[in-house]
C-alpha cells in the first residue's frame, strides 16, 4: 500500500479485530443480529476499527527508535508521517471508539431492552490496555504479548455479552482460541525484531530464550489454539457446516506450526504471521457460517 496512513493502520488487522466482535455477536444472537440489531452491529464494526487503528498508530509512535532498526520503512521512521500527527490521530481514534461504545449502550438499553454499560466499559478497558501496552507493557515480553492477545479475546466477549450479559460457550471458545493463536503470533514476531529489541533493551521471549525456543513455543500455541476451536463439535452442538469450514483453519494452523519449526528466517516469519491472520479469518468464517445455519441444521453431536 502506497498510502502511509493505510500502512500504519494495517487495515486487514483492523478488519479482523472488528469482525471478532461482530462474529461473537452473531454467534450468540444468530440471524436476529442482522434483522433487529444491525445499527449496533455497524457501530460495533466502526468502533472496533477505530480502536484497532489507534492501537496500530500509537504502537508505531512509541516504537520509533526500535523501528529505526527493525522496520525503517514504516511511515513514522521514514518521515512520511510526523510523530506528533500520529499521536493526535491515535488519540482521536481512541475517543471515537469510546463514543461509539457509549452509542451502542444507549441503543442496546433503549431499543433492545438490554443492559447498559458493557460496550462503554469494554471500550474504556481496551483503551487503557492500549495505552499501557504501547508505552510500557511491550517492553516486558509476555506481558505485552498477553495484553495484545487479550484485546482480541475481549472482542469476542464483548460481542457475546453486550446485549444480555450472559456467556455463550460457542463464541467464547473461538475467543479463547483467537487469544492463544494471537499470543503465539506475537511471540513469533519477536524473532524478526530481535536485533532492534536487544539494542533498545526490550525484553521478549526471543531475546530471553533464543530463536529456536521461541519457534517451538509459538508452534505449540498454534496447535493449542486450533484444538480449542474444535471444542464446539463436542460442547456447542454444531452442524456439519462448522466441521467442514473449521477444517481450513485447522490445516493452516498445522502448516504454520510446522513452517516456523523448520525455518525462522525473517522472510518466513513475515509470511507465517500473515498466514496466522488468514487462519483467524478462516475460523471467523467457520463460526459465522455455523451461527447463520444452526437454527436449521441438526447438530453432529446432540446434547444428552
Amino acid at each position: 500500500m502506497k498510502n502511509p496512513w493505510l500502512r500504519i493502520m494495517r487495515p486487514f488487522n483492523c478488519f479482523l479485530i472488528s469482525m471478532c466482535a461482530i462474529v461473537g455477536w452473531v454467534a450468540d444472537k444468530g440471524t436476529s443480529a442482522f434483522t433487529e440489531q444491525w445499527p449496533a452491529l455497524i457501530m460495533t464494526f466502526i468502533g472496533g476499527w477505530a480502536l484497532s487503528a489507534a492501537a496500530m498508530i500509537l504502537n508505531d509512535y512509541f516504537d520509533i527508535e526500535v523501528d529505526k532498526i527493525n522496520q525503517p520503512q514504516r511511515p513514522i521512521p521514514n518521515g512520511e508521517i510526523k510523530p506528533k500527527t500520529a499521536l493526535i490521530v491515535g488519540i482521536v481514534l481512541v475517543i471515537l471508539g469510546i463514543l461509539l461504545g457509549l452509542g451502542i449502550d444507549f441503543y442496546s438499553y433503549y431499543t433492545l431492552e438490554g443492559v447498559f454499560g458493557v460496550a462503554i466499559v469494554t471500550a474504556i478497558i481496551n483503551s487503557v490496555i492500549l495505552i499501557i501496552y504501547t508505552n510500557y507493557l511491550k517492553k516486558y515480553s509476555i506481558l505485552g504479548n498477553l495484553a495484545v492477545s487479550f484485546g482480541v479475546w475481549f472482542g469476542f466477549m464483548y460481542g457475546d455479552l453486550v446485549v444480555d450479559f450472559t456467556f455463550n460457550i460457542f463464541p467464547e471458545t473461538l475467543g479463547f482460541a483467537a487469544f492463544v493463536l494471537n499470543f503465539g503470533r506475537e511471540m513469533m514476531k519477536g524473532i524478526m525484531d530481535i536485533e532492534g529489541d536487544r539494542a533498545n533493551k526490550v525484553t521478549t521471549v526471543a531475546t530471553a530464550l533464543g530463536v529456536k525456543a521461541t519457534a517451538v513455543i509459538s508452534a505449540i500455541t498454534y496447535l493449542l489454539a486450533i484444538s480449542f476451536a474444535l471444542l464446539p463439535i463436542k460442547f456447542a452442538e454444531v452442524s456439519w457446516v462448522y466441521v467442514g469450514t473449521i477444517s481450513v483453519a485447522f490445516i493452516l494452523a498445522i502448516l504454520c506450526a510446522v513452517w516456523i519449526l523448520i525455518d525462522q528466517s525473517t522472510r518466513s516469519i513475515v509470511i507465517i504471521k500473515t498466514l496466522i491472520l488468514i487462519t483467524m479469518l478462516a475460523a471467523l468464517i467457520a463460526f459465522a457460517a455455523e451461527a447463520l445455519v444452526r437454527d436449521f441444521l441438526p447438530p453432529i453431536i446432540a446434547s444428552t
